[in-house]
C-alpha cells in the first residue's frame, strides 16, 4: 500500500458530498424556484384579466349595434305656467316655468327572449323584451305646488318616458288612453336628468279632475341587463325570460321569484315610502333619476348606480374567466404541496433529485394554468379544468417514473397530484365555504407533515 494512502481522511457516509446536499440548502433552493415559478403566474394572471376585458370590448361593440343595457323611467307630465316674480317698487315680473308629476298607479309586465350573439371565440348575452306598461295618472295636486289653476298652460302639458338606450326600440312606441292614441318621439327627459326618453304632446281633455288610464307597448332590445325605475305611488313589476341564470340587481329584490333551468319569473312590488322619490316637482328642483353602469373586474359584474332602480341581469355561466382568475391564485399552494411531496420523498427514499428536475415539474404546473385558459375559452370552465388537469398530471407521473425509477413513488405522486386538483376544483365550487374548507385542509396537511416526518433526524 502507498504510504500517503494513510494520510487520506476516510469520508464519513453521513457526511454531504455536495452543497446542494444540505437540507437548509436545499429547502432555500426549492424557496427560490418557488418564487421565480410565481412570475410567470402572475402573468398568466394580467393574461386572464386582458381576455376578460377583450371580451368586455367585444360586448360593447356588439351591444352598441344592438341595445346597451336598458333603464326605463317613467312615465310621466310635464305641464307650463306662468310664475310670479314680485320686484320692489315695480311691477311684478312673469316668467314661465313648468312642473312634472309621476302616475300614481303603474304596472309593468314583460318578457326578455334571450339572444346570443357569437363575435370571434366571444359569446353575448342580448336580449329582446316584450314590455307592457299600464298605469293611471291623477289629476295634478297643484295646491301642494303653490299653483294657481288660471296661470297653468294646460293645452301644452307633455307625456314623457326616459329609456336609457333609444337605439334598442324595434317599434314605435305609442300612449294609449281609452280611444285616445299619442305618437311619441325622441326627447330629452330634462325633468328627471335622464340621458334619453321619448315624448308626446297631451290633450287638454285627458287632464280631467278624475286623471285617466294609460297603456304603453314598448319593444325594447338591449344587453346583459334590464332595470326600471319605480316612480309611481303604487309600482308592480313582472319579469319573465327561459334564461336559466339571472341576478337581481338594484335596491329592491324580488318579492318573489322562481329559477329553474327553463328561465325565471320576477316580481316586485314598491311604494312611493319605499324609495326617495318626489312624487311631484318643479322645474327649479329637477329629479335625479340618471343612470350609469360602473363595470367590475369582469362584464357580468356591472350595476347600476342609480340607488332608485331595480332590475336583473342575464348572467352566462359558462363566462369562465373569474374561474381562471381564481384558479391562478392556487399557483403557489400547488406548486408548493407538489415540491414538498418531492422534497419529502427525497429525503424519505435518500434519492438526490437535481434543482432543475424541480422546476420543470413547477413549469409543468405552470403551463397547465395557460391549457385551463385556452381551453375554456373553446369548451368551457369544467371540461377544460379536467382535461387540462389530466394531461398535468399523468405528465408529472411519468416525469417522476423516470426520477425516482419505481413505478410506486411516482403512483403516490400522481395520487398526490390528483388530490390536490380535485381539492382546489372543490374550493373554486364551494365559493361561500371556500374559507372554511382551505382552512381546514390547510391544517389536516401540516398536521400530515408533521407525522410523517417525526422520525427525522433534520440535523445530520
Amino acid at each position: 500500500m502507498n504510504e500517503t494512502s494513510e494520510f487520506i481522511p476516510a469520508v464519513p457516509a453521513s457526511q454531504p458530498q455536495n452543497w446542494t446536499d444540505h437540507v437548509i440548502v436545499k429547502v432555500a433552493v426549492i424557496g427560490v424556484i418557488i418564487l421565480a415559478l410565481m412570475i410567470p403566474s402572475l402573468m398568466i394572471s394580467s393574461l386572464v384579466s386582458e381576455r376578460s376585458n377583450r371580451k368586455f370590448t367585444v360586448t360593447n361593440e356588439v351591444s352598441s349595434k344592438w341595445g346597451q343595457r336598458q333603464t326605463i323611467a317613467g312615465p310621466y307630465i310635464t305641464i307650463p305656467y306662468f310664475q310670479e316674480i314680485k320686484v320692489t317698487a315695480k311691477e311684478p315680473n312673469w316668467v314661465e316655468s313648468d312642473f312634472s308629476f309621476f302616475p300614481r298607479k303603474l304596472d309593468l309586465q314583460g318578457t326578455m327572449e334571450p339572444v346570443i350573439r357569437k363575435r370571434s371565440i366571444f359569446k353575448v348575452v342580448l336580449y329582446q323584451s316584450n314590455l307592457i306598461i299600464k298605469g293611471h295618472f291623477d289629476y295634478p295636486d297643484i295646491d301642494a305646488l303653490q299653483i294657481k289653476p288660471e296661470n297653468i298652460e294646460w293645452d301644452k302639458a307633455t307625456i314623457h318616458l326616459g329609456i336609457s338606450d333609444l337605439s334598442g326600440i324595434s317599434q314605435e312606441v305609442q300612449i294609449q288612453s281609452n280611444y285616445t292614441i299619442l305618437h311619441m318621439s325622441a326627447a330629452t327627459p330634462v325633468a328627471i336628468n335622464f340621458q334619453n326618453g321619448l315624448m308626446s304632446r297631451l290633450p287638454k281633455t285627458l287632464l280631467q279632475k278624475e286623471g285617466f288610464d294609460f297603456e304603453i307597448v314598448l319593444k325594447l332590445k338591449g344587453s346583459q341587463g334590464l332595470y326600471c325605475v319605480p316612480v309611481a305611488n303604487n309600482t308592480t313589476i313582472a319579469l319573465t325570460s327561459a334564461w336559466p341564470s339571472p341576478k337581481f340587481e338594484g335596491q329592491f329584490l324580488p318579492d318573489t321569484s322562481t329559477i329553474t333551468p327553463q328561465g325565471f319569473t320576477a316580481r316586485w312590488t314598491i311604494l312611493d315610502i319605499n324609495r326617495q322619490i318626489s312624487q311631484f316637482w318643479k322645474q327649479d328642483n329637477p329629479q335625479n333619476l340618471s343612470v350609469t353602469y360602473v363595470n367590475a373586474q369582469y362584464p357580468t359584474d356591472a350595476v347600476s348606480t342609480n340607488q332608485t332602480s331595480l332590475g336583473v341581469e342575464l348572467i352566462d355561466p359558462v363566462d369562465g374567466y373569474a374561474k381562471n382568475e381564481r384558479t391562478v391564485k392556487y399557483a403557489f399552494l400547488l406548486i408548493a404541496m407538489t415540491f414538498i411531496v418531492y422534497f419529502f420523498f427525497e429525503i424519505l427514499k435518500k434519492q438526490k433529485i437535481h434543482p432543475l428536475q424541480y422546476g420543470l415539474v413547477g413549469a409543468a404546473i405552470v403551463i397547465f394554468f395557460i391549457l385551463l385558459l385556452s381551453l375554456s375559452e373553446q369548451i368551457g370552465f369544467d371540461p377544460a379544468y379536467l382535461t387540462s388537469s389530466i394531461a398535468t398530471i399523468i405528465l408529472i407521473t411519468l416525469y417522476s417514473r423516470s426520477i425516482f425509477k419505481t413505478k410506486r413513488f411516482a403512483t403516490y405522486v400522481g395520487g398526490l397530484l390528483l388530490l390536490q386538483f380535485g381539492f382546489i376544483y372543490t374550493i373554486l365550487q364551494l365559493e361561500d365555504l371556500a374559507l372554511l374548507a382551505g382552512s381546514i385542509a390547510l391544517f389536516l396537511i401540516i398536521g400530515l407533515i408533521m407525522y410523517l416526518t417525526r422520525n427525522v433526524r433534520w440535523s445530520e
